[in-house]
């Protein structure tokens, strides 16, 4: 099984954190175990295995030598994410896409110190905005 986001009707937050989260809680729920699913293996499912779900796996899902490396790395300093006992458990529950300092997509570095590098982040922005009003407009929403 595999994890992620593809817009709005996932979730509103677009964090890939909170959709991991909420699978591993949601399973132990169902299943009634907390056991019944660790944080290894839920990161797991929305890396690897996300990959296999897409046929993507020879491309993407793990770091290794011909494959597009995408990357993030997180401020773990932040003190909602100590102590590290398990860097795992306090990934998938203690940690949101706001603790990603930076992102690298195929080996370009996109964001640094949670700054956007190529692009200006508010005409994103504002572009996101111009788009859903032309839509929301032209069908009355």
């Amino acid at each position: 099984m595999g994890l992620g986001t593809d817009g709005a009707g996932s979730t509103n937050t677009l964090d890939m954190f909170e959709e991991i989260r909420i699978a591993a809680l949601l399973q132990k729920v169902i299943h009634k175990k907390a056991s019944c699913i660790d944080a290894f293996t839920a990161l797991n499912m929305a890396t690897k295995e996300g990959a296999e779900v897409l046929g993507l796996q020879e491309k993407i899902g793990t770091l290794e030598e011909g494959k597009l490396a995408d990357i993030i790395l997180i401020d773990l300093s932040k003190p909602h994410l100590q102590p590290i006992n398990d860097i795992y458990s306090d990934l998938v529950y203690s940690a949101t896409g706001q603790d990603v300092d930076t992102t690298i997509i195929n080996g370009n570095i996109i964001m640094e110190n949670r700054k956007l590098i190529q692009d200006d982040e508010n005409k994103i922005i504002q572009e996101c905005e111009r788009i859903k009003n032309k839509y929301m407009n032209k069908n009355n929403l």
